[in-house]
């Protein structure tokens, strides 16, 4: 039962540990989606570490120095409990790797819950080789499906238990008391195999047994491909899922249970793995795939969600269950996992550093689902190969075989078929492009459309609009003029408009504005007015000014703070601003942390006593009504909602004011145009950096 326990635990507590701890460090870097992307890279890598460990530690001839080594660093790691991030790294950091907050976050999570990670990822590759000690004709691949379970268990019951009921400090407490407690299981398991001196024979006799057929180089290429292309697709389709939706803990959590819960089918039982029905099924949503690689924010957040895990799960089914169907024998059962784990930090890496370097687009995610058929043929050859050795005289397995061949031919035709369909789309796609671009916080792109015969230029961070203007063209068409009229959620009458031109009590405004976009609001700087905009994305800027007029003709003095709002407002001396607007966006939705209680304290110190405090909540997914009268409640604030519904030419678009000064509240025009709240039952909400939890605001 140690065995079982200490398996189970471990992985529970390593994969509980990965939202925790992304969400903590969350509000550290903006928010982006991209930080769970460079957590799961720290993540992989370190299951790749643990793997490596485990592989040569269990190479050792002596098994009483195995668990001396062992249980040592387990004691060691105890050091690090309570965890916490030492925020003091991630300065000290900046000055080293410059602009890279991947790096930064890598070193941060190294520095701060390295060992405890590292342990607990060598614990399954680990005991699974001490227990074929102890049974040598027994397969331990079903202990994988076990851990795989647990793993399974941790992620679910983080959205859904532990981050509704506790907050981040109380996660941590009860985290650290798991892994205590997962030590002293471990330590008690060691102790009784340091006194069975027989393990150590039947150890030393696996360890020189020298009839061990080696496992072939294209076998482990296919190991370490499959692996790959399944963690690219978990990251690619993450990602996807997150362009529009903010990025949460749920979103990350709900495509690496698909990924874990295809482990668990394929290494169960070999039966549940039917390869025609698995391939019939990746066919379908492959082509699926690339629909909504195109228009998938089309969609709302449910049938969004479905799709993209139906198109997760048929892919990684084959990719888990091909992987299953190589598995070697026990001899090679840790060189098996360290050649998988390898695979995924490769994949992982893949998408950190090349894709987000090479591509101005997602395109890892149709090159990963264009891969899958790919292995699917070479595997259907290696497997098709070792069994017409294995039994080339059984009818039915002819049968088998041809069908198999079959399916590797149809995957290549498939293949084919997908890559002149994505191409044909994506031609399509480009053609209103003007300029893209790719980094750690996301994919830009600049889109000259037309709009019932009005030219119009867009700012699309993946697939939103952050910004339009339009464009005249004299009457031979070829000098193009830039229309200066804030349009889409900044346009007259919208609840920032009415802001910005009722507060002018007395000239000249002072007004801060965090999110840039196209650098709409600039429009209303008036002579004298001071704007300063605080913009986290570098790329941000550049299209801006490149492809945009809003800043270079505004009449206001206009000054760019590049970094995270919250963090510089925070740095700054009072500012004293008349009207201080939060209009960052990650994707469709404003990221948590600027929507916190902790957040609002800065902005308030930063405002004049009776400013304005704008905050943009248009969503498609969320319903931030409630929180905004939480948190004026809060502050003892009035809150006013503007709602400005749709038109031909722009978007809808809602803002909550929050002030107390008498006379703005009162102002005419402002009562005018501000809305009736939307009818809830439900209870107002309050965020705090501690506390948070999107699902509660789901539309």
């Amino acid at each position: 039962m140690l065995y079982l326990f200490v398996i189970f635990v471990g992985a529970f507590l390593l994969f509980q540990l990965q939202p925790l701890i992304a969400k903590l460090i969350l509000p550290l870097f903006g928010g982006g989606a991209a930080i769970w992307t460079a957590c799961l890279l720290f993540f992989q890598g370190f299951l790749l570490l643990g793997y490596l460990y485990s592989h040569y530690l269990t190479k050792l001839n002596k098994l009483k120095t195995q668990v001396i080594v062992h249980v040592t660093l387990l004691m060691m790691s105890l050091l690090f409990l309570p965890l916490a991030l030492n925020f003091n790294f991630k300065q000290y950091l900046s000055t080293i790797m410059g602009d890279s907050p991947l790096f930064e976050i890598v070193f941060i999570l190294i520095l701060s819950i390295g060992l405890p990670y590292f342990l607990l990822s060598s614990t399954g590759p680990l005991v699974q080789r001490w227990l074929t000690y102890k049974d040598s004709a027994k397969l331990p691949y079903k202990l994988y499906s076990l851990s795989n379970t647990a793993s399974l268990l941790a992620l679910l019951s983080y959205p859904f238990i532990f981050e509704p009921q506790f907050t981040l400090s109380n996660q941590i407490l009860i985290w650290s008391i798991g892994y205590t407690i997962f030590v002293l299981g471990f330590v008690s398991l060691a102790l009784v195999m340091f006194k069975q001196t027989h393990l150590a024979t039947n150890m030393l006799a696996a360890n020189i047994k020298t009839d061990v057929k080696k496992c072939s180089k294209t076998v482990i290429a296919l190991w370490l491909m499959l692996s790959a292309t399944g963690v690219v697709l978990l990251v690619s389709t993450t990602n996807a899922m997150t362009q529009n939706i903010p990025p949460m803990p749920f979103l990350w959590i709900l495509p690496l249970c698909i990924y874990l819960l295809t482990f668990i089918i394929s290494f169960h039982s070999p039966r549940w793995y039917v390869r025609w029905y698995w391939f019939v099924l990746f066919v379908i949503s492959s082509f699926t795939a690339i629909f909504m690689f195109f228009i998938g924010s089309q969609f709302d957040i449910i049938s969004q969600v479905v799709i993209y895990c139906v198109i997760l799960f048929s892919a990684c089914m084959l990719c888990h269950g091909e992987l299953a169907r190589l598995k070697p024998s026990i001899e090679h059962l840790t060189l098996f996992y360290l050649n998988m784990s390898l695979g995924g930090f490769l994949g992982s890496a893949f998408v950190a550093f090349v894709a987000q370097n090479l591509f101005t687009q997602f395109l890892e995610f149709p090159l990963a689902i264009l891969a899958v058929y790919l292995l699917f043929y070479f595997c259907s050859q290696v497997n098709n190969h070792l069994e017409e050795h294995t039994s080339a005289q059984d009818v039915n397995r002819h049968k088998v075989l041809f069908r198999d061949q079959l399916l590797a031919r149809v995957s290549l035709v498939s293949a084919l078929l997908l890559f002149v369909f994505f191409s044909y789309l994506n031609n399509l796609f480009a053609e209103s492009n003007i300029d893209s671009s790719r980094n750690f916080y996301g994919i830009l792109s600049v889109k000259d459309v037309k709009i019932n015969n009005i030219l119009e230029r867009r700012l699309i961070d993946g697939s939103t609009s952050h910004g339009t203007q339009y464009l005249v063209t004299n009457l031979n068409n070829k000098e193009v003029s830039y229309d200066v009229t804030p349009r889409s959620y900044y346009r007259k009458n919208t609840g920032v408009a009415i802001a910005l031109e009722q507060i002018r009590a007395t000239l000249p405004l002072k007004v801060g504005i965090i999110g840039l976009g196209a650098g709409t609001l600039a429009a209303y700087g008036q002579s004298g007015d001071e704007y300063r905009f605080y913009e986290l994305n570098p790329d941000v800027l550049l299209m801006a000014n490149k492809h945009f007029s809003y800043l270079s003709k505004s009449k206001a003095k206009v000054e760019i703070i590049l970094g995270d709002g919250r963090v510089s407002l925070a740095n700054e001396e009072n500012n004293n601003f008349d009207v201080l607007v939060v209009d960052a966006f990650s994707g469709d939705s404003i990221p948590t942390h600027l929507l916190t209680v902790e957040a609002l304290v800065i902005y308030f110190q930063q405002l004049k006593f009776d400013g304005v405090l704008a905050i943009h909540i248009s969503n498609s997914h969320l319903d931030l009504t409630r929180l905004t009268i939480g948190l004026a409640d809060a502050f003892n604030k009035q809150a006013l909602y503007f709602k400005t519904t749709r038109d031909k030419n722009n978007n809808e678009a809602e803002w909550v004011l929050l002030t107390n000064n008498a006379s703005f509240i009162n102002n005419a025009i402002v009562r005018r145009y501000a809305s009736n709240w939307p009818h809830s039952t439900k209870k107002p909400l309050v965020w705090t950096d501690d506390y948070s939890n999107l699902l509660s605001v789901l539309k």
